[in-house]
């Protein structure tokens, strides 16, 4: 009966949360990643916790991730862990206040997918947990950059999940090559407000959606959307934080009453 439960949450977790996973990562420390938080989910008929998506800590209050992520959420049953290695053991554990998703979110092509949510107590920032920066609104981002990405989702679509954080490198893609990969492909529409980023032999999958993308400790991108798990021929899709830049700063303000976000610019 055991095993028939976890099947069944195990089930609803590919089907519901957000679809995307590290393929062909290293395993890395989380003080190489300070910033990355898991977003842990509990499932209460069966009483298990699973590690259902990604995302970054911004401020002490602050988590920037996917509002995909949240399909269908409940936010008392969501969690945030910060400051380990592993997504369901060690670190900082806190509740969710508010989850605030993008007015403009379309839940069918991704568009405008972008969430921030408040803890329901802030992290303590240290060496093993800690902010990234927002990107001034606009930011150039040029073709062939590499950046890394770091999470816990699924080696394979077939699992297993990764229990600890693993990273991959992951180098941007022209626009319009992106675009011609993705033209057969129905409802999603790559713009402007997305980055897309490939490797020959790494990709993101199940339980990655909202892993930052990183680029020199500012924060350029939140994994939005993949098909077929590492396959290059179709680039990972990731939210263009800049595009989406002065919505953040106005949002994400603490229960205090301080906005205690960080901009910084980008060099190459």
């Amino acid at each position: 009966m055991v095993a028939k439960v976890l099947c069944l949450a195990l089930a609803l977790f590919c089907a519901v949360s957000a679809d995307n996973r590290i393929v062909g990562g290293t395993p890395v420390s989380i003080q190489e990643f300070p910033s990355v938080v898991a977003v842990v989910y509990h499932y209460p008929r069966p009483d298990i916790y699973i590690q259902r998506c990604a995302g970054a800590v911004i401020s002490s209050w602050h988590v920037l991730t996917t509002a995909f992520c949240f399909t269908g959420a409940t936010l008392t049953n969501a969690y945030l862990r910060g400051g380990s290695s592993e997504s369901l053991s060690g670190g900082q554990l806190t509740g969710i206040r508010q989850m605030i998703q993008h007015p403009d979110y379309d839940a069918t092509t991704r568009f405008s997918d972008i969430a921030v949510v408040v803890t329901s107590q802030p992290f303590v920032l240290s060496g093993s947990m800690n902010i990234l920066y927002i990107p001034p609104a606009n930011t150039y981002l040029p073709d062939g950059l590499q950046t890394r990405v770091a999470g816990w989702g699924f080696e394979t679509e077939e699992g297993p999940q990764h229990d600890s954080l693993k990273a991959i490198t992951l180098t941007t893609v022209n626009l319009e090559q992106c675009k011609k990969a993705y033209e057969d492909v129905e409802d999603i529409d790559i713009k402007d407000s997305v980055i897309c980023a490939a490797n020959e032999n790494a990709g993101t999958c199940f339980g990655d959606s909202g892993a930052p993308m990183i680029y020199n400790n500012v924060i350029i991108g939140i994994s939005s959307y993949y098909k077929d798990c590492g396959n290059s021929a179709y680039p990972d899709v990731f939210t263009k934080v800049d595009s989406f830049t002065d919505w953040i700063m106005e949002t994400a303000v603490a229960p205090t009453g301080e906005t205690p976000l960080r901009s910084a610019s980008i060099y190459y």
